[in-house]
């Protein structure tokens, strides 16, 4: 525009994902090509009559612009990938075969950590100081708690009668699942657990029948 007058005009329709600096390139690249002379600078959101015809040519070109194609940028293709990461990573936590204690108190898989300290981890996963879980890797011959029960984690939780001081509330079997969600989201249960697990880890020989070790 020169004295008020429009020397040139030209449109381009982008895709979605082009961001509004790439449109300001792209037209300034225009604008180099159809003008010789140096382009200046001026003020935005100042009332001068070539601005005001931009803006209204920018809005119209949504609609009515030449088709034009710009690689999107690198911060929408990087918004895909980790959509498209956290879609796949929950579909594989959801149809995964291990960890499902955990599953059950995390179905939902997020980018940010758990509050949970290690003797928390070690009672929702199981791997701890367990007769289970040593069992599992030879490391006693027996998974039976010292009392005769099977020893994992949700029978020191609620019947063992050697931990009768750290208790969780008792659940309904039809109810667990739930009861899981429960204890681990709630700051006072898990200031229990980590009290139990403590417990367990330093009465070993209490806990577990001397005929369990493989030493």
């Amino acid at each position: 525009m020169e004295e008020d007058l429009t020397k040139y005009e030209w449109m381009a329709q982008l895709s979605p994902f082009n961001t509004v600096f790439q449109a300001e390139i792209l037209s300034i690249q225009e604008a180099c090509l159809w003008a010789s002379k140096a382009i200046q600078q001026i003020k935005a959101h100042v009332e001068y009559s070539g601005n005001e015809a931009a803006d209204v040519l920018a809005k119209k070109a949504t609609q009515e612009g030449i088709p034009t194609f710009i690689p999107a940028p690198r911060n929408h293709i990087k918004s895909l990938l980790q959509k498209e990461s956290i879609i796949r990573w929950q579909k594989d936590w959801d149809n995964g075969e291990t960890c499902r204690s955990v599953h059950n108190v995390l179905p939902k898989i997020k980018t940010t950590p758990t509050p949970w300290q290690r003797p928390e981890i070690m009672f929702v996963t199981g791997h701890g100081p367990f007769p289970t879980y040593l069992k599992r890797f030879n490391i006693r011959s027996s998974d039976s708690c010292g009392c005769g029960n099977l020893g994992n984690p949700l029978h020191y939780a609620i019947s063992c009668l050697f931990t009768t001081s750290y208790h969780l509330t008792k659940q309904s079997a039809d109810l667990e699942p739930l009861w899981w969600k429960r204890v681990m989201n709630n700051n006072n249960s898990r200031a229990k657990i980590r009290k139990l697990i403590h417990f367990i880890a330093e009465n070993e020989t209490l806990l577990f029948p001397k005929d369990g070790d493989n030493n």
